[in-house]
């Protein structure tokens, strides 16, 4: 009788242990909502208006001292930084653009953003250096943002 009890108790702490959580195999990216200046705050044409120290790369904005220092714009926003990080970079490109789409996905392992700026160009002469940006929720793990840049 011993015996069976010392049994049972083991496969009871087999079973426990083997049906131990596992965060992740429940763990999911999101997709992250976004906004924008234009958006929220009314600003226009942000690509051409709305400029910032850059070159070719982006940075995450955190306060409106350091908007107000890397950027100039015709529009001077007072961005809501205790609810919003502002991702904001240049690009240049080789022609003109149509338009100018984003996504961004939570990596749910590591809380860090990539986000895809999508430019699709089309047949016009000019070659503009032009701004992106997008405000995300603030950021749980800033450091680990990437931006991907595609160019249709």
């Amino acid at each position: 009788m011993k015996n069976v009890f010392k049994i049972s108790a083991l496969l009871l702490l087999m079973l426990v242990i083997s049906c131990g959580n596992d965060d992740d195999t429940n763990c999911e990216d999101t997709i992250v909502n976004l906004t924008s200046i234009e958006t929220e705050y009314g600003c226009t044409n942000t690509p051409y208006q709305l400029d910032v120290n850059l070159q070719d790369d982006f940075t995450i904005l955190s306060s409106q001292d350091a908007f107000e220092a890397l950027t100039e714009s015709e529009c001077n926003p007072l961005i809501d930084f205790e609810t919003y990080d502002l991702i904001i970079g240049k690009q240049g490109l080789s022609n003109g653009f149509d338009s100018i789409v984003y996504q961004a996905v939570e990596d749910c392992n590591t809380n860090s953003v990539s986000l895809t700026v999508t430019f699709t160009l089309n047949a016009t002469a000019e070659a503009p250096n032009v701004t992106y940006h997008v405000l995300v929720p603030k950021l749980i793990n800033p450091q680990g943002t990437t931006v991907e840049i595609i160019i249709n």
